[in-house]
């Protein structure tokens, strides 16, 4: 019975030390297991945080590059601008014709500015009205004469002040013919008003005056005014044909 009974206490033992051996390798198992564990969301975390680096950098340089070429196409906004600027100068000051220069008007309003509505008036020899010298795509009616300081376009031209609907401008009250009036330029020569230029509805595509419509305003304004007076100088001195004929008279001397 003593043997039976220590063999048994053998078997307990072994079973018991066994036991405990499985749960301490269970343990560590499970330590290795959560080690591992936690390695892997370190390096999950720093992925995720290169992916992050990596997405921001990639965006980072998505809006440079939209930076760059929204520059790129602002510059070549400008140099058009300027070229437009350009060509509408040497239009104005290409003729000596009075008609030419009126025209040379009408084309930078409807084919620069994006109007072709419009009114050109120039300043009657008394200084207190508005006469109507050509005009687009209007009724020219009620327009042929504006006295000064009368309706948006006779208080334009009276104050020297430059009218722009939009802008919500104080001091114009317009009358009835200028219902659709957009705009309205004073032409000044030497800090006289010589005239106007009126402009009525914009084209379809073109929703509001955009910035580089003021600087041809201003260019209307100053160069468009001077080459109306020339013009309207010389061919009160005897015309076009009075400078070819001197010209012609003159061209043996210099080529002598």
């Amino acid at each position: 019975m003593t043997d039976g009974g220590d063999d048994l206490s053998d078997y307990v033992r072994r079973v018991h030390e066994n036991t405990q051996k499985y749960v301490r390798d269970l343990i560590a198992e499970n330590d290795r297991l959560f080690a591992l564990i936690h390695t892997l969301e370190r390096e999950l975390d720093r992925e995720r945080k290169d992916r992050l680096h990596i997405e921001e950098r990639i965006a980072a340089i998505e809006a440079e590059r939209r930076a760059y070429l929204e520059k790129y196409l602002e510059v070549e906004a400008q140099n058009a601008n300027v070229s437009n600027l350009y060509v509408a100068t040497l239009r104005l000051h290409g003729s000596i014709g009075h008609a030419d220069v009126l025209t040379a008007i009408h084309e930078i309003v409807i084919n620069l500015v994006g109007c072709e509505e419009l009114a050109v008036f120039e300043m009657s020899s008394q200084a207190t009205t508005l006469l109507l010298s050509s005009s687009f795509g209007i009724d020219p009616i009620p327009l042929q004469r504006i006295p000064l300081g009368v309706g948006v376009i006779g208080a334009c031209a009276d104050s020297g002040r430059t009218y722009v609907s939009s802008e919500l401008p104080t001091g114009f009250a317009p009358t009835a013919a200028e219902a659709t009036l957009t705009a309205c330029v004073p032409l000044v020569v030497e800090g006289g008003v010589t005239g106007a230029v009126a402009l009525f509805r914009l084209l379809d595509h073109k929703p509001k005056l955009e910035p580089i419509d003021h600087e041809l305003f201003a260019l209307l304004a100053t160069q468009a005014a001077t080459a109306l007076y020339c013009t309207s100088f010389v061919e009160q001195s005897g015309g076009r044909q009075s400078l070819r004929a001197r010209a012609a008279s003159e061209y043996p001397r210099r080529g002598g």
